[in-house]
């Protein structure tokens, strides 16, 4: 089953909470330091930051190299978009 952008973005952002992160968006324009997209530890809790300017194909992108670094083996991943998180880590 062949997935649009959008669709296979609402899945990953699912697989994502699924494994105990949070998703936010922010606009790292106006930040001083570089900042880039991706996981990391807030107050303890998981979380994955998205710069909201990326474009869909590339967040799409990026979550997927970050679920492709994770164990994603207890969770239900639809088969095409296990099957983008696998072809995406290579």
């Amino acid at each position: 089953m062949k997935l649009s952008q959008t669709e296979l973005f609402e899945h990953l952002k699912t697989t994502l909470e699924k494994m105990g992160a949070t998703y936010q968006e922010h606009s790292f324009r106006a930040t001083t330091i570089p900042v880039k997209s991706g996981l990391c530890v807030v107050r303890g809790e998981l979380c994955f930051i998205m710069d909201k300017r990326r474009k869909l194909r590339e967040k799409n992108r990026i979550l997927g190299r970050a679920l492709a670094r994770m164990d994603l083996d207890t969770v239900h991943i639809p088969p095409a978009v296990r099957e983008f998180i696998s072809g995406d880590a290579s």
